[in-house]
């Protein structure tokens, strides 16, 4: 019997691992590579062609990274995907973390918080970004598991890649430190006036030869994985940079606000925060003692949670993706108090009580479907035109709302209390979690990388596809091969370096060239080149792509929050084509 729960509970870990692994790598490399990720990706570009980087590459405080995806990069090709490809896969392997603590936790705890873990729309998003801080977050706590696990060896490996995978580590450390420091104080026994204590405390003993062999495979990695191989001595050298530019992040700001991340965690996480408070709270108003071993399942969560939080509010570099280290502790919270209400046979639970609580929570699942369905509704939509339909809908919302108290409050004196909190539970974890799913799909797959989203770093890449092809278009147009166009640029950002990586005649210059014509120039919109006109053709691309608000959210909140409809702004680049390369073209003699 043992041995087929065992199964059964390794085969929905297995399937938590694939649905993780499938919204992480579905569409991968579909949106275009921002700035932020771009300028990582060529690092990456440079590892996997020496010979035509032409000098020593520039590797960042994230050799990890750089180094795994430039060996993909050499073995597979330069492409979106391969650059996503590490902080995706490990991403998904997150999901397998709740496995090496479902003791502490609780069986049924750990595969929820694993099935929450894979589907958060949050973790997604940042798993499918190059160069965020998913590597560090996963590698952390991959490590701190098979620690954990007693793999002493598997766990130096991966805490030295985390120890490579650049600043986010370090944000990561101090709220799981502070965490673990306070709770290691709580625990400390009292002293005693009378009697001398022992020396050896009653905590979990420090296993020394486990620790030595984790230290020597951390200091072994960190000198082959910094250095790929040895290949890229200056890759150690810019690990040990790695601190100067975590704190350089508390004095250059982001741009991005502290109410930006709350706005993130409410509306993408409603099933994990809601959850999650219902734990804490009724942890903290339960008779029982708040102390002994069961009581630091909660209380070690909820400081990690607090500190990771309150470390990124503040944090003046901030990005919205720091709080991937929030999320994490924020779901086994919320797993824990889940795992609670799920079905349960007891003797007191008879058909009654079942069919009371499903019909709580079909009633539940009817009244949210209203409550969206007037949210998403129009003025035109109104039955009197002459009514202001702002008043009208929140009177219709607020009375959904009551209606649902009401059917609540019926059954729980119909039937019984715990019958309705159960079909209260049932049906607002079946909605949200549906919620979240469609949160999920939107930031990933229909908007991924884009403003109206909060989960990417500003700005985004606009029409880089539509651009590329336009320009290979006119390279095997008029020499009959791809990418090999002169190309002359005066926008130098990272994003369009990686457009262009296949160029070999390529230029950036700071003006347009005088006195030559080269087959294509790139330059801003804003950027006033009349003697262009004279001898090539333009087409603007929207290149960079800003929210155009200010504030945490855009200004109509119901459009933003139902159809992510929010105010963009856009800057263009001209792809100048020079006019003999079109059919019946010819070129002008006047130079620009």
């Amino acid at each position: 019997m043992n041995s087929q729960k065992l199964t059964i509970e390794t085969a929905l870990f297995i399937a938590a691992l694939v649905i993780g692994m499938a919204v992480r790598l579905y569409n991968l490399g579909a949106a275009p590579l921002s700035d932020a990720e771009a300028e990582w990706a060529l690092q990456a570009v440079q590892v996997a062609r020496p010979q035509v980087a032409g000098s020593d590459p520039v590797i960042g405080p994230q050799p990890a990274y750089v180094f795994l995806t430039g060996a993909s990069f050499a073995l597979f090709g330069v492409s979106n995907f391969l650059a996503r490809f590490w902080p995706a896969i490990l991403g998904a392997f997150l999901v397998l973390t709740p496995a090496f603590f479902r003791h502490p936790l609780g069986r049924t705890a750990a595969l929820i918080m694993a099935f929450g873990l894979a589907l958060d729309p949050g973790l997604t998003a940042a798993s499918r970004q190059a160069g965020g801080p998913m590597m560090a977050l996963a590698f952390s706590l991959l490590a701190i598991g098979l620690w954990q696990a007693r793999k002493p060896i598997a766990a130096g490996l991966l805490g030295g890649l985390a120890l490579l995978s650049g600043p986010a580590v370090i944000q990561g450390a101090l709220g799981l430190g502070l965490a673990w420091a306070v709770v290691r104080y709580a625990r400390r026994p009292a002293p005693q006036a009378d009697e001398e204590q022992p020396e050896s405390s009653s905590g979990p003993t420090i296993r020394t030869a486990d620790l030595r062999l984790s230290l020597i495979t951390i200091l072994v990695t960190i000198l082959l994985g910094g250095t790929f191989f040895f290949q890229y001595p200056q890759g150690l050298a810019t690990w040990f940079g790695t601190l100067p530019a975590y704190l350089n992040g508390w004095v250059v700001p982001s741009g991005v606000s502290a109410a930006q991340l709350i706005a993130a965690l409410v509306f993408y996480q409603p099933l994990a925060l809601i959850f999650a408070a219902i734990g804490v709270i009724s942890w903290l108003v339960q008779q029982k003692p708040r102390s002994g071993p069961s009581a630091l399942v909660i209380l070690f969560p909820l400081l990690w949670a607090v500190f990771s939080l309150v470390l990124a509010l503040i944090y003046t570099g901030r990005q919205t993706t720091d709080l991937v280290w929030t999320l994490v502790p924020v779901w086994a919270l919320a797993a824990i108090k889940l795992a609670d209400y799920l079905p349960k046979e007891q003797p007191d639970q008879g058909v009654f009580y079942r069919a009371a609580a499903l019909l709580e929570a079909g009633l539940v699942i009817l009244l949210t479907v209203l409550f969206w369905n007037a949210l998403i509704a129009t003025h035109e939509s109104a039955p009197l035109p002459n009514l202001p339909w702002g008043e009208l809908r929140l009177a219709i919302l607020v009375g959904i709302l009551s209606l649902g108290a009401l059917v609540t409050i019926l059954i729980g004196l119909g039937w019984s209390w715990e019958a309705s909190r159960d079909g209260l539970v049932w049906g607002l974890t079946a909605v949200l979690s549906v919620y979240c799913i469609g949160a999920l799909w939107g930031a990933t797959q229909l908007r991924a990388n884009l403003p109206q989203e909060l989960w990417s770093k500003p700005p985004a890449t606009g029409q880089a596809d539509l651009f590329a092809q336009t320009l290979n278009d006119l390279s095997n147009w008029n020499i009959g091969f791809p990418h090999t166009a002169s190309v002359v640029s005066t926008v130098d950002t990272p994003s369009l370096r990686w457009i262009l990586r296949d160029y070999n005649n390529l230029r950036f210059v700071t003006q347009p060239p005088v006195g030559e014509l080269p087959e294509v120039i790139i330059t801003r919109q804003e950027q006033e080149v009349p003697a262009l006109t004279a001898s090539y053709r333009g087409q603007d691309f929207a290149w960079w792509v800003r929210p155009g608000w200010q504030g945490a959210l855009p200004p109509d909140l119901v459009a933003w929050l139902t159809f992510r409809q929010a105010p963009e702004a856009n800057e263009q680049i001209i792809l100048w084509a020079r006019s003999d390369l079109f059919p019946g073209g010819s070129l002008s003699q006047e130079n620009p």
